[in-house]
């Protein structure tokens, strides 16, 4: 491995263009990276599979692939970038256009849309149970507790929290008096008296 050094301590003129030339050994560094054994750990195959998308056979080839689309979602999530800030890393970054399955060489990618039109096209084709076999079938070997299932609470709906005995009884309140008005309406009869309101003001304080 060549010794790391500062660009400013030397005066001898380089070549980007050499990536080309040592394809083998930027990919292997690659590899060997963080992200690399992300890579190496994703069944590609049989997420490909999973999402049943095909390549065009006309007209003009797209810039990724069925894999590097998944690659870029994984990208994203890795980085914590936006889509804008997620395209400029692409562009400047040769480890992440690996990862994409694609090389840029001098090239840039401008428009920064195209990750949000690869992400709207990937949840029609969504199928999650094919993809939790896809991936819990290349994973088994690795999972411990096979039984358990782990979710971050960011998955589940906004709306559902701690039920505390607060929350729980003014719930029952509360459907209770929209059951009072649907019945007094139905039946034509003035809505008994109550301290609904006053009892909301408080709750809600």
């Amino acid at each position: 491995m060549s010794k790391v050094r500062r660009i400013h301590d030397f005066q001898h003129s380089f070549s980007f263009a050499s990536q080309q030339e040592q394809f083998k050994t930027f990919y292997d560094c690659f590899l060997g990276s963080g992200l690399g054994k992300i890579y190496r750990a994703v069944p590609w195959d049989d997420l490909v599979s999973a999402f049943g998308s095909k390549e065009p056979k006309k007209g003009p080839t797209p810039i990724f692939g069925t894999q590097g689309k998944l690659a870029l979602m994984f990208q994203k999530n890795y980085s914590g970038c936006s889509d804008h800030r997620l395209m400029e890393g692409l562009n400047g970054n040769l480890h992440w256009q690996f990862f994409c399955g694609i090389y840029l060489g001098s090239d840039c990618l401008a428009n920064f849309k195209i990750i949000s039109e690869i992400r709207t096209e990937l949840s029609k084709k969504l199928d999650m149970d094919k993809v939790h076999r896809a991936l819990y079938g290349h994973w088994a070997p690795y999972i411990a507790d096979k039984v358990s299932i782990t979710m971050d609470a960011t998955c589940y709906e906004s709306y559902l929290r701690y039920p505390t005995n607060v929350k729980l009884l003014w719930e029952t309140v509360d459907w209770l008096h929209a059951l009072m008005k649907d019945t007094s309406r139905e039946l034509g009869l003035p809505l008994m008296r109550s301290k609904y309101l006053k009892w909301k003001r408080r709750y809600v304080s």
